[in-house]
């Protein structure tokens, strides 16, 4: 008798089981979810969730499968900076007879919804996944392309800046200029993403001797508005503070904007910097010190590598293209 050793994994038969339910609805509440009842596709779903299955699709049924679709998955479209990348790698695409999809993953479930659209590859943008999708993805030979920050374990090729450099920098400036309190304020984006921010941040600050911990986070997403705001709590909590900076040219120039309703001057009495180089860095006053990053660039490789791999139909590509960032300093530092 063979004895069919565990693998560990959640099994199709697992959520079955947990969910009452036999592997063929299972299985077509994932593949096909139109054709099962809404309560118990939720009911199905929620116990995916909790058991933290993930759909054991080969490379071969996939090749079968595929629509053709490639499916940005990102946590949003709305950010300026996300924008610049799409809009940029939309149109390297246009030379393709493929429909681009662009998909929220907002939720648990986001990978289900990307099975049910069949890619012939998929972009990451600004987006890290669980390592158990990252896994998935590998074995599936999906076509992978990460846009956006640094991946210390690429899926397959990956086209960025190094996020962590771009914040040493930014510190290395302001501390070269003599400031000594220097707080971090940012709002809501990619957790990887600010994780490596964080990491750079209190690498640099203690390797100068000076306080890492003046940190103010908003849940809020990047605007405007909430650069005010962060910067209205950052001059109740901290008082005097030497320099400001902000992981996003939006958030820094929204705290200008506050700065001046409030007569603080920018830079005499602190320093304010940005992330970006965004059009709005050039025309705010005082006009914005901040890092450049090549949006637009990253968008273009992005695209021109997707059109390369998908007409020669190469899969399986390991490559990190990393760019240039370069500070630019202007009025308010």
């Amino acid at each position: 008798m063979r004895i069919r050793r565990s693998t560990g994994k959640t099994t199709l038969a697992d959520v079955a089981k947990k969910a009452g339910v036999g592997q063929m609805t299972v299985s077509r509440a994932i593949r096909t979810p139109q054709l099962v009842s809404e309560p118990l596709r939720k009911k199905i779903q929620e116990v995916i969730q909790q058991l933290g299955y993930i759909p054991n699709i080969s490379a071969r049924n996939l090749a079968s499968v595929s629509s053709g679709n490639i499916v940005v998955v990102t946590a949003s479209i709305t950010s300026t900076e996300n924008t610049l990348i799409f809009d940029a790698l939309q149109k390297q695409l246009q030379s393709l007879d493929r429909q681009l999809i662009i998909l929220l993953a907002t939720g648990q479930d986001w990978l289900n919804e990307l099975i049910n659209h069949s890619p012939a590859a998929i972009v990451l943008l600004n987006f890290n996944c669980s390592p158990k999708v990252a896994q998935w993805i590998k074995e599936s030979q999906i076509l992978c392309i990460e846009v956006g920050a640094k991946q210390e374990n690429p899926i397959g090729i990956n086209i960025c800046i190094d996020s962590k450099n771009a914040v040493q920098t930014l510190l290395s400036f302001l501390i070269n200029k003599g400031y000594r309190e220097i707080g971090l304020l940012c709002a809501k984006q990619e957790l990887a993403i600010f994780q490596q921010y964080l990491e750079s941040w209190h690498t640099t600050l203690l390797a100068n001797h000076l306080n890492p911990h003046l940190i103010l986070h908003s849940a809020e997403p990047i605007s405007f508005s909430s650069g005010a705001k962060l910067l209205e709590e950052a001059l109740l909590l901290w008082g005097k503070i030497d320099a400001l900076v902000f992981l996003s040219d939006e958030l820094a120039c929204g705290a200008l904007f506050e700065a001046a309703r409030r007569h603080v001057v920018i830079p005499h009495n602190m320093a304010i910097v940005g992330l970006g180089n965004l059009d709005v860095s050039t025309v705010s006053y005082p006009k914005l010190t901040t890092i450049s990053v090549p949006y637009k660039k990253l968008g273009m490789i992005a695209g021109k590598k997707l059109v390369e791999l998908l007409r020669t139909n190469e899969k399986n590509i390991q490559e990190v293209i990393q760019l240039p960032i370069s500070l630019i300093e202007r009025e308010t530092s």
